[in-house]
């Protein structure tokens, strides 16, 4: 980690939270009157553009126009608007079918099968043709029209792979500007943080203390600018199979943990840059328990496959394997169906080959694999 006292970072003037909430609110003014900073005729497919932003779109039919609108509403012109449609069952797909007939820089990507955000921002990326990627949710928005070309501008002065901005959130759902909003500040609060490999890989995602010896650290894809060709090398090196698993939770932590062990330069901006919107999850059910606790197992084996025995790694193989072995949860899972009892077998295997594993831990998962074969399973299948 490295922190610049004087550089050329310093030109930049990034506003207040007050502000950049005030440039929101202007711009949600002009949204519900339907009006854009700039003129759609300028809107003009480019085979080469800078920018290509990433949008999984799931039924978004009262938030997505607005989403788009903070896009097109940008100082820079030479974007695409990658809209994945995730089978939307209300009037979303419609809505952009429309969107892009006025401007011709959106591309729609339709799933047969609905397969989760993951997939879709993964088939996003390798279809993207612009030199930055920007991802964003379907019913959040780009804070300022200078964000793209700010951001992009610091990656090409500084050569950073990944550059992460500011966020704001609302707890409220859709009531956005409210007492419940609170600053995003995912990363150390410190403008001049640049960090190269071999730190990178541990970086963000790595162990913090607390009472069972770590925890691990939440990230988001969409407070970030990533280069095109790290974006796709990294999927590629993932592979087809592991970027198409339906996941309702720790999308981006695997995203990010591939992307971090691919990229070679990062850099945090102090600069505020989307508002995200926090929508309530139940995980009251059945299938909700099943995506909670089978996330860890993903998670786990994408560490074991994608990292291999790196040792940067060690205390992430830890977190996997204490959350593994202690959610008693898992036995429930496993009973309904095999195939979830293979892949936890499977993945405990696979840990007790790393070198980097304790002869404590290793006792542990012996006993746990013990513990699973014995499950009887009735192979009732969750959807």
């Amino acid at each position: 980690m490295i922190n610049e006292s004087n550089n050329i970072y310093k030109k930049y003037h990034f506003d207040s939270l007050k502000v950049s909430m005030d440039k929101a609110q202007n711009f949600l003014y002009n949204n519900i009157r339907g009006i854009i900073t700039n003129d759609k005729r300028k809107f003009k497919y480019d085979l080469f553009p800078k920018v290509s932003v990433i949008i999984p779109v799931y039924n978004s039919q009262y938030f997505i126009q607005r989403t788009i609108k903070s896009i097109q509403n940008q100082n820079i012109l030479n974007i695409e608007i990658i809209l994945i449609n995730d089978c939307s069952t209300d009037k979303t797909l419609s809505l952009i079918e429309n969107e892009k007939i006025q401007d011709s820089r959106i591309k729609i990507i339709n799933n047969k099968k609905n397969m989760g955000i993951l997939y879709s921002r993964s088939i996003g990326a390798l279809s993207a043709r612009g030199k930055y990627i920007f991802s964003i949710d379907n019913d959040d928005m780009f804070l300022d029209k200078d964000i793209f070309l700010t951001i992009t501008n610091i990656s090409i002065e500084g050569n950073f792979d990944i550059v992460e901005f500011r966020g704001i959130s609302s707890l409220k759902g859709d009531y956005i500007f409210t007492n419940e909003t609170k600053d995003i500040d995912l990363t150390n609060n410190n403008l001049n943080m640049v960090i190269f490999q071999p730190k990178l890989s541990e970086y963000p995602i790595k162990a913090r203390i607390e009472r069972d010896g770590y925890k691990l650290i939440s990230v988001y894809l969409w407070n970030k600018c990533i280069k095109t060709n790290i974006y796709q090398l990294a999927l590629n090196r993932l592979g087809k199979e592991k970027y198409s698993r339906f996941m309702l939770a720790h999308e981006d932590i695997i995203a990010m943990f591939i992307l971090f062990n691919t990229a070679n330069s990062y850099k945090y901006v102090g600069k505020y840059g989307i508002f995200h919107i926090k929508r309530s999850k139940s995980a009251l059910s059945l299938t909700s328990l099943k995506q909670k606790y089978l996330k860890e197992l993903y998670f786990a084996e994408v560490i074991i496959d994608f990292a291999k025995d790196i040792s940067e790694h060690k205390n992430l193989i830890i977190i996997s394997i204490n959350r593994l072995i202690n959610y008693n949860i898992l036995d429930k899972i496993i009973k309904i169906n095999i195939t979830y009892k293979n892949l936890i077998l499977e993945c405990l295997n696979k840990y007790l080959k790393s070198k980097y594993i304790s002869n404590e831990s290793k006792e542990k998962i012996v006993k746990k694999i013990k513990i699973i074969n014995n499950i009887k399973t009735v192979n009732i299948s969750i959807k």
